[in-house]
C-alpha cells in the first residue's frame, strides 16, 4: 500500500516536472517551422547564397542561386512557401528572429575561422575594453535586426563624451551586415555626425549594398575634442511585393584612437614631442577613405 502510494506521487511529481518544462519550450502556430530547424535552414541558406555570388555572370549567379536553396529545402524537408511562410511569421517576432539570426551569425563565423579565415578587421578589436589609447566605446545595442518597412528600418544612437576623450581623437565604426532579401534593392545608409567642443559638427556617411564588413573611418581633429557621437542607420524601403527582406547587424563597435606622444630628433639633435595616431593599418587600397564594406539585442 505504502509502495503504491509512493508510486503515485512520483508519477504525480513526474507529471508536473514534464508540465512545466513544456509550458517553457517557445511554441510556434503549426505549420511554422521551430526556432531550431529555422537556425539550420538559415544556415545553410546563408552558405548557398554566399556560394552563388561566386558566379562570373548575373545570369549564373540568379541561376546557382535558385538550384543551391532548393537543394537546402530538399535537405531540411521543407518546401519554399513553408519557409517564405514561416519568415512571415517571425518577421511579426522580431526579438525571438533576432535571437536565431544572432545564433546564424555566430554559427558562421565559427565555421569561417575553424577551416582558417581570419577574424578580420572587426575581430581584431573584441578584446578591447573601455580604457587604454586603442578603445571599443560602443555602449549601446550590438546586433540589430532591421527590416525594409517603416517602424523596422531605422535606428539611431547617441554617445556623450566624457572625461576619457582627448583632442586629436580619431574614431572607427565597425559592423558586420548580413542581407537576406528574396527581391528588390539592398541599400542601408550609415550617417555619423561628431559635435567638437566648439559645436563645429562634422558627418560622415556611406552605403552599404552587401554583405560583408563595414568599416567607417573618423579622421581626427587636432585642435578639438568631441563633445558628442550621433549614429544613424537607415535602411531604404522595399515594395509592397519584396515580402520576406532583413538586414541582421552584428558585433556593432566604435574603436576611438588616441594621438599618441612619440619622441622625435630635431635636426640640431634636440629631442622633441611629436604625436601620432596609434590605429591599425589596413590591406584595403581605400583604406584613407571613409569604406562601407560587402552579423542587449535592439528592436529598431
Amino acid at each position: 500500500m505504502l509502495m503504491t502510494k509512493y508510486k503515485s506521487k512520483c508519477i504525480l511529481w513526474l507529471a508536473v516536472v514534464l508540465l512545466t518544462i513544456s509550458a517553457c519550450k517557445p511554441s510556434v502556430p503549426k505549420g511554422v517551422i521551430s526556432p531550431g530547424d529555422m537556425e539550420d535552414i538559415l544556415c545553410d541558406y546563408h552558405v548557398a547564397i554566399s556560394m552563388a555570388s561566386n558566379s562570373e555572370t548575373n545570369d549564373s549567379r540568379e541561376f546557382n542561386e535558385t538550384m543551391y536553396l532548393q537543394t537546402v529545402f530538399k535537405k531540411h524537408g521543407v518546401t519554399e512557401a513553408e519557409f517564405d511562410s514561416s519568415l512571415v511569421y517571425y518577421y511579426s517576432q522580431v526579438e525571438q528572429f533576432a535571437k536565431i539570426y544572432g545564433n546564424v551569425v555566430k554559427r558562421l563565423n565559427d565555421d569561417a575561422i575553424s577551416i582558417g579565415a581570419s577574424v578580420g578587421e572587426i575581430g581584431q578589436f573584441n578584446t578591447f575594453s573601455l580604457s587604454g589609447d586603442t578603445a571599443n566605446i560602443w555602449n549601446d545595442a550590438t546586433a540589430l535586426l532591421m527590416m525594409p518597412y517603416p517602424g523596422y528600418n531605422r535606428v539611431s544612437f547617441e554617445m556623450e563624451a566624457d572625461s576619457t576623450f582627448r583632442k586629436g581623437d580619431a574614431f572607427q565604426f565597425n559592423m558586420l551586415s548580413h542581407y537576406m532579401y528574396k527581391s528588390g534593392m539592398k541599400d542601408a545608409l550609415l550617417y555619423m555626425a561628431i559635435t567638437y567642443g566648439n559645436d563645429s559638427i562634422s558627418t560622415h556617411s556611406a552605403h552599404c549594398t552587401t554583405t560583408g564588413v563595414v568599416t567607417l573611418r573618423i579622421p581626427a581633429a587636432d585642435d578639438q575634442r568631441v563633445k558628442k557621437i550621433r549614429t544613424f542607420i537607415y535602411l531604404s524601403p522595399s515594395n509592397e511585393n519584396d515580402v520576406g527582406n532583413l538586414l541582421f547587424l552584428d558585433q556593432l563597435q566604435l574603436i576611438r584612437f588616441h594621438k599618441k606622444a612619440t619622441e622625435e630628433k630635431s635636426p640640431d639633435g634636440a629631442k622633441r614631442d611629436s604625436a601620432s595616431i596609434e590605429r591599425t593599418e589596413s590591406n584595403d587600397p581605400a583604406s584613407d577613405e571613409n569604406v562601407f564594406r560587402a552579423r542587449p539585442l535592439r528592436k529598431p
